[in-house]
C-alpha cells in the first residue's frame, strides 16, 4: 500500500521531493557502514530480560561483541568453541556450557544464540536446548541468529522477538477463555470496577523512559502487565496474554509480538508514541477512547502540560527555526522528526542504519521537500551531508558524535545518556538538552570553517 502512494527511488540517498530511499537491502561490498549483524540485533532485544541467562554458542569473540547493549554491559556466557568443535561439532560443549551457566548464574530462563560458525557447522541447538530443559526444569530457548541471516541487525530484532513466543505461551491453560473469546471490536467494553491492563511492546527503558510512560498510564488507571523487553521477566511474559490492549511503541520491533498475540489471543493492538508533545497527547487520547475514559485522559494531558509549559516556552523561543540532522537506528527517525517539529525545528537530514519503509514513511511526513533521506550511510556520506547542509545540531549515536564535533556541529546522543525523553517531562528534558548543546559556550570560543 505504501509503495503505491510513495515513489521509492533506486538510491540510498534522496531528497524528499524525489521519493523514499531504497532500504532493507544489503550494503555495497567493500563499503564500511555502521550496521551491526543479526546476532547483535537479537541481543538488542533480549538482553534486558530480568533473571535470564544468555549463552553464546560461538568463539569467544562473538560473546565479547554482544556483552554491551545500549551502553550497558551484561553478564553473558560462551561455549567458546574452537577449531576442533567447528570441524567435529560443538553440541557436547554447548550442553556442558548450559548446565554450568545454570548452576553458576541461577536464572529462570536461558537463551542460547546460534551464531555464524555454529550455523555453518550444523550444530543442532534445538535438540541440545530440549535436553537441557528436561534436566534444569526451566525454559531453554534457542535463538537462531547467525550474522548472515539478514542484511542488518533489524532481522535480529525479528528473531529475538519471535524467540519470546514460547514464553508468552507458557501456562496457556490459564488463557483458554481468551483464546475462545477473540476480542476483535475496536473499543473495549469495560464493566464497572474492571481493571484496565495493557502490555507495552517495543520499549526498552533507555534512561528511564518506561518509568515516565508507566506513570502517565497509571494516572489513567491503567496497569502495565509486561513491557517487551524493557521491563519483563518470565512471569510477566506468561501473564501478558491477559492484557486488554497491546501498546506498540516501536512498530519495527514490536509488530511481531503484537501480531502474534492478536492472532492467537485476540488482543487488539494500538500504535502509540510518547516522544514529543503531539504524539504523547494523541496516544493518551486514543488510549482513553479505547477504554472509554476520554475525560480522564484530557485531564491528565492538561495537568502534565501545565507542569512544563512555563520552562518549555523559553526553549521553544530559543530553538524555533533551528535546523537538525539525525542518523540512528530505524525505528526512531519518524518519532524524533515529529518531536523536533513540536519544538519548531526543521529536520534537514534524516537517516538510518537499517530503517524500514514504514520508518521512512513516518519521517517523510515531517520533512520538507529538500530534506535528505538516507539509508545505510557511511562516514564519508555523513560528512558530505553535514558540510553541505550545515545543521545547527546533529543527533545520533557514539559513532557519529566525533565526526559532528570535528566539523563544529553541536551533537546530542540518541539513545540518550542521562534523562528520559518520553512524555511531557521527557519532552522538556529533550528540549533542554537540545538547547544546551546548541548554546554551549564552547562554540563561542572555537571558530570552524566548513568548506
Amino acid at each position: 500500500m505504501a509503495s503505491e502512494n510513495f515513489k521509492i527511488t533506486p538510491y540510498k540517498v534522496t531528497l524528499k521531493k524525489d521519493g523514499l530511499p531504497r532500504c532493507g537491502t544489503r550494503s555495497t561490498p567493500g563499503v564500511i557502514t555502521q550496521r551491526s549483524c543479526v546476532y547483535y540485533g537479537a541481543r538488542w532485544i533480549l538482553a534486558p530480560i530480568k533473571n535470564s541467562i544468555h549463552i553464546i554458542h560461538s568463539p569467544i569473540g562473538c560473546a565479547y561483541y554482544g556483552a554491551t547493549v545500549r551502553k550497558k554491559t551484561y553478564t553473558i556466557a560462551s561455549s567458546d568453541i574452537s577449531e576442533i568443535e567447528i570441524i567435529y561439532g560443538g553440541e557436547k560443549k554447548l550442553k556442558k556450557a548450559i548446565l554450568e551457566a545454570a548452576r553458576e548464574l541461577k536464572g529462570e530462563v536461558i537463551f542460547v544464540y546460534l551464531t555464524c560458525p555454529t550455523a555453518l557447522n550444523g550444530d543442532n541447538i534445538e535438540a541440545v536446548c530440549r535436553e537441557a530443559e528436561e534436566i534444569l526444569k526451566i525454559p531453554v530457548i534457542p535463538v537462531y541468529s547467525p550474522g548472515f541471516a539478514g542484511c542488518s541487525q533489524a532481522k535480529g530484532h525479528e528473531i529475538g522477538m519471535k524467540a519470546l513466543f514460547r514464553l508468552i505461551d507458557r501456562n496457556v491453560d490459564s488463557a483458554k477463555e481468551l483464546i475462545k473469546k477473540k476480542r476483535r471490536y475496536k473499543f473495549y467494553k469495560i464493566s464497572k470496577d474492571e481493571e484496565l491492563t495493557v502490555n507495552i511492546i517495543g520499549e526498552f527503558n533507555v534512561s528511564h523512559d518506561l518509568e515516565v510512560i508507566k506513570e502517565l498510564l497509571s494516572k489513567l488507571g491503567i496497569r502495565v502487565i509486561c513491557t517487551f523487553t524493557g521491563d519483563c521477566d518470565l512471569k510477566s511474559m506468561s501473564e501478558s496474554k491477559k492484557a486488554k490492549l497491546n501498546l506498540v511503541h516501536c512498530r519495527s520491533t514490536g509488530k511481531y509480538i503484537a501480531n502474534y498475540m492478536e492472532e492467537k489471543y485476540g488482543i487488539p493492538q494500538m500504535k502509540v508514541s510518547f516522544f514529543g508533545i503531539s504524539n504523547t497527547q494523541k496516544s493518551l487520547l486514543e488510549i482513553g477512547k479505547f477504554f472509554n475514559i476520554e475525560e480522564r485522559a484530557v485531564e491528565v494531558i492538561k495537568e502534565e502540560y501545565n507542569k512544563i509549559k512555563e520552562e518549555l516556552k523559553f526553549y521553544l523561543e530559543k530553538l524555533e527555526g533551528k535546523k537538525v540532522g539525525m542518523f540512528m537506528g530505524g525505528s526512531k527517525i519518524g518519532l524524533l522528526s515529529a518531536a523536533f517539529r513540536d519544538i519548531g525545528m526543521e529536520p534537514i537530514i534524516i537517516g538510518s542504519q537499517f530503517g524500514s519503509l514504514e520508518d521512512y514513511l513516518e519521517a517523510y511526513i515531517n520533512a520538507e521537500d529538500n530534506t535528505i533521506l538516507v539509508d545505510d550511510a557511511s562516514n564519508v556520506d555523513l560528512q558530505i551531508m553535514m558540510e553541505n547542509k550545515k545543521p545547527d545540531i546533529f543527533i545520533g549515536g557514539t559513532k557519529e558524535k566525533f565526526l559532528a564535533l570535528k566539523l563544529g556541529i553541536p551533537f546530542l546522543s540518541f539513545p540518550q545518556d542521562n534523562y528520559p525523553f518520553t512524555g511531557f517531562t521527557g519532552f522538556l528534558n529533550f528540549a533542554r538538552e537540545v538547547y544546551k548543546a546548541i548554546y554551549h559556550p564552547i562554540w563561542k570560543l572555537i571558530k570552524f570553517e566548513i568548506n
